[in-house]
């Protein structure tokens, strides 16, 4: 029942975004929207923007679960993540806000983290290098994805083949090996 509830609450939610901005959205719409008291939400979330971020993770990782591959390659990884969120751009825009800035910079580095990290383990000297070393590079880049999505969603979220992800790929393509062989033990 719990989760049902929290899954009523994520859809009145996204209903209401689709229509209107963060701002202009209560916990009482949202309550109202799924037919539940306000008591009912706190009990599941902090507020609107803990109710955010939980239909964020679910739904991404659904996404990736439907659409990630164990032989999907890294590029297409990245450019799966940022189609997502196109995906569900109306959505996103209007649920976006200085205060969930950090949430969906959160989300995204966690996300460009995890991608990043197979890539690292796949050369061969990565294993040479030091973990914290390994993380460090890892999160270098996964932040660099991470600003690229952060502007293009500020620019208004124009097509995904708008973010220059194709350059950034060629910059990580070409200086991970090199990242890596300075960091050797």
């Amino acid at each position: 029942m719990r989760q049902t509830t929290k899954e009523a609450l994520a859809q009145a939610l996204e209903t209401l975004l689709l229509k209107r901005s963060i701002e202009k959205i209560s916990v009482k719409d949202i309550a109202a929207q799924c037919g539940v008291n306000r008591q009912t939400f706190y009990y599941h979330f902090h507020d609107i923007y803990d109710l955010i971020e939980w239909t964020l993770v679910r739904e991404i990782e659904s996404y990736i679960d439907l659409h990630f591959e164990k032989e999907t390659d890294w590029q297409e990884k990245i450019r799966l993540l940022f189609h997502y969120f196109y995906l569900h751009k109306p959505v996103i825009l209007h649920a976006y806000d200085s205060t969930n800035r950090i949430q969906y910079e959160r989300i995204m580095v966690k996300r460009a983290a995890e991608t990043v990290g197979e890539i690292i383990e796949l050369y061969p000297q990565a294993q040479r290098v030091p973990e914290d070393k390994r993380e460090f590079i890892c999160m270098i880049y996964a932040r660099g994805i991470t600003a690229l999505f952060l502007e293009w969603v500020e620019a208004g979220m124009p097509d995904e083949r708008h973010v220059k992800l194709e350059d950034y790929f060629v910059i990580m393509d070409g200086s991970m090996e090199n990242a890596l062989e300075k960091f050797l033990k």
